[in-house]
């Protein structure tokens, strides 16, 4: 239930007049019905829908009205409603519904006490305080959903009952008051059904008009006014689909027949038929874009619908568009694979840096007629020996000389440094187009990863999204009745995937009610993702999404190398959006600082393409010839698991990564892997195993050094299973230091064990 306190500071619109209107009227008209009680209900709804000041002075200029004793009673009352709305205002707290029954309670003790003469009297004080008690709340509820959410929202089911209890007894209120022979109730009544079938639709219209005649019943104890009610209705109902004009017509018949025949009135005369007249004489002449207008305003969640209908559009749209994009990618990337330049072949290179040779050391020799022409075979073959040694080691020394060589040439010296020279050149050439085609090649890689990922969200954009509008109103009423203004909610499954929008007033927001209402309605556990602000500042989006099945929990626990004060293992846990969790250590091969940097690097890399959503081999495979493009030599063991949090499936993914160590149901199981480290071969294949896991089971991963500490990867999955402990990262520790013990604490190498466990 929505607190006072903000109504203090609620500014004048139309729906607000409209509710002070409404207000004053009913106040006027039942302000000494029940010795002023159902005055006082429709005070307490007034101070939770309007403003509290404006709302005590009408109740009290209401009250007054009707005698001082009444005055009295109201003003005693309205002290003690305000006293609790300050309170409340100034400790920022709501007024829950336990809290207003002992407000309400409170402020009628003075009027039970008041005047009291003997037992039946006071019977009568307490059976009239229930009721006026009972009507306030009906009246917060009926005033909040008609005035505070608007009509353009379907009511909740306890809303729909206020709202019917509230309409029959304003119809009680009005059916005791008579101007002559004109009674009020035909002031009001007509137009009233009339605009219910009109902007309502028939069932509002009918169910209207029994309110009203049974609220007309209890009043005078007579049905005249029910029967006239629900025979216009029907008319109305039966009319209003040809012309609004022929309803109202018939409304009049029903009154002046029923006043000939029946003596309705008790006597037939224009003062008698007056107020029906009167009142379907304002409803013809209110214009009928104006009843369009609130009609289509109630009917604005028919809008969701048509909305949903545009969202699957969109989404074949955007699935078509995704798909070319793919295409697109996927020519680059064999574009970049074609454009791999064609270098020079070591055998060229010899050739040409024989010619070059011949050319410039030979050039101006005395002996090269006999060199060049009498002995070329010889000569070129002695040259060619030279090349490839230049061309293999990247240089050739005296003692590469060919022997023929060296006794009839004069000039070798100066051939050494030529074919060196050259050598260097194409060298240098060779390392340029190669780390070019490397890049095209990373390129290549990426464009087709790219390619990959706009296939899958083409396809998923692609498939059809469905709405459960059963959930989605049983939703609605649930958070209503918990006290949460919602305006609307969407549940949208797409695939395995359930995501729900709930639109609520962000004065209202309580994310933990909010979560067990749908998970409640979903009878499956949720999460809030998040919350949006929508156009307007007073509503807010609440997203959320079904909740994983499993959570991790993690440890780590790093040693550095002996004499090292940086250890360069590094590791990470993340989460990324699609329910899957990765466990990573990178053991950068050396330690100290490079090593620290290059497996931060590696990790780093792998954590930013599996957010992106990349599938394994595109991440493995780009990260490892980022790295051989750095052309340092550079190697990383990379171990990592890859679970997934709906099911429990997990993928142990090695790259030169120690065994690593799965305890489930008592029993640990060790995870091979045969792979070399990232940044050694261009074409690497990782080694990927796949289990399952449950909850509770534990997952170590550690790096080389505490491998090498243990000598057995046995003797490390004996040392894990005596460990009794459940907490991550008390297993760490316990792992480690056992690891420690057995190398006498002094490590060799980088030391680092990660345990994750599935809860």
């Amino acid at each position: 239930m929505k607190a006072a306190k903000g109504a203090l500071k609620n500014k004048l619109t139309a729906k607000s007049i409209l509710l002070y209107v409404t207000y004053a009227a009913l106040a006027v008209a039942s302000g000494g019905v029940f010795d002023g009680n159902l005055a006082f209900g429709l005070f307490v709804g007034a101070v939770y829908s309007a403003n509290p000041i404006i709302a005590s002075v009408v109740y009290l200029g209401a009250s007054a009205v009707y005698g001082w004793g009444i005055l009295l009673q109201a003003a005693v009352k309205t002290a003690v409603i305000m006293l609790a709305v300050a309170i409340h205002f100034f400790a920022k707290r709501k007024i829950g519904k336990l809290t207003l029954l002992l407000y309400l309670t409170a402020a009628n003790v003075f009027y039970v006490a008041y005047g009291f003469v003997d037992y039946l009297n006071l019977f009568d004080k307490l059976l009239f305080a229930a009721l006026g008690e009972a009507f306030a709340y009906v009246c917060v509820y009926t005033f909040r959903a008609v005035f505070v959410r608007g009509l353009n929202y379907r009511p909740a089911l306890d809303e729909t009952v206020c709202i019917g209890l509230f309409v029959a007894v304003a119809s009680y209120c009005l059916s005791q008051i008579r101007f002559g022979q004109m009674e009020l109730i035909y002031f009001v009544a007509p137009f009233a059904l009339l605009f219910c079938v009109v902007c309502f639709g028939d069932k509002v219209g009918l169910c209207a008009s029994v309110l009203v005649g049974v609220g007309n019943i209890l009043a005078s104890g007579n049905c005249e006014c029910c029967v006239f009610c629900v025979l216009s209705a029907l008319c109305a109902v039966t009319l209003c689909k040809i012309n609004r004009y022929l309803a109202a017509l018939s409304v009049l018949l029903v009154e002046v027949l029923m006043s000939y025949f029946l003596s309705m009135h008790g006597t037939f005369g224009v003062a008698a038929l007056a107020p029906t007249f009167a009142s379907v004489l304002v409803f013809v002449v209110v214009p009928g874009r104006v009843y369009g207008y609130i009609r289509d305003f109630c009917a604005g969640g028919a809008e969701r619908y048509l909305s949903q209908t545009v969202v699957q559009k969109m989404g074949d749209a955007v699935s078509r568009r995704l798909v070319r994009l793919s295409d697109i990618f996927l020519s680059m990337k064999q574009a970049f694979f074609s454009m791999s330049s064609s270098a020079v072949s070591p055998e060229e290179a010899e050739r040409a840096i024989v010619k070059q040779c011949s050319e410039s050391v030979c050039r101006n020799c005395d002996e090269r007629v006999r060199c060049w022409r009498q002995d070329i075979a010889q000569t070129e073959q002695n040259l060619m020996q030279l090349g490839v040694c230049a061309v293999k080691r990247g240089k050739c020394t005296i003692l590469d000389v060919p022997q023929a060589l060296s006794v009839r040439c004069d000039r070798v010296s100066g051939l050494l440094s030529e074919v060196n020279a050259q050598a260097e050149v194409y060298l240098s050439y060779k390392q340029r187009s190669d780390q070019a085609d490397q890049g095209k090649a990373l390129l290549g890689e990426q464009m087709g990863g790219v390619s990959d990922l706009l296939m899958q969200l083409a396809d998923e954009t692609k498939n059809r999204t469905g709405y459960d509008t059963a959930k989605e109103q049983e939703l609605v009423d649930k958070l209503v009745f918990h006290n949460v203004l919602c305006s609307g909610a969407v549940i949208a499954r797409q695939k395995d995937m359930i995501t729900v929008v709930v639109t609520v007033s962000s004065k209202d927001v309580d994310k933990d009610t909010i979560q067990k209402a749908v998970s409640a309605v979903l009878k499956q556990p949720v999460a809030v993702e998040r919350v949006e602000q929508t156009a307007s500042a007073a509503w807010v989006n609440v997203l959320l999404n079904v909740a994983p099945r499993y959570a991790v929990t993690f440890g780590v626990c790093s040693v550095p190398k002996e004499g090292a004060e940086i250890s360069g293992d590094t590791h990470t846990v993340t989460h990324t959006d699609n329910g899957k969790c990765i466990v990573a250590l990178c053991d950068g091969m050396g330690s100290g600082t490079k090593a620290e940097k290059m497996s931060a690097t590696s990790i780093s890399l792998v954590e930013s393409f599996y957010r992106a959503g990349f599938d394994n081999d595109t991440i493995l495979s780009c990260v490892n010839k980022l790295l051989i493009g750095g052309g340092n030599e550079i190697f990383c063991a990379v171990d990592m698991v890859v679970l997934d949090l709906y099911n429990g499936l997990a993928d142990f993914i090695k790259l030169g990564a120690c065994s690593g160590l799965v305890r489930s149901g008592g029993k640990v199981e060790i995870v091979c892997g045969s792979s070399l480290p990232l940044g050694v071969l261009e074409e690497m294949t990782p080694s990927v195993t796949k289990k399952a896991l449950n909850s509770g089971d534990t997952v170590v991963l550690m790096s080389d050094g505490v491998a090498d500490c243990f000598k057995d990867v046995n003797l490390v999955a004996a040392a894990f299973a005596e460990v009794s402990l459940n907490v991550p990262q008390s297993i760490a520790e316990v792992i480690m230091s056992k690891a420690l013990k057995r190398c006498n604490g002094h490590p060799a190498d980088d030391m680092t064990v990660v345990v994750a466990r599935l809860a």
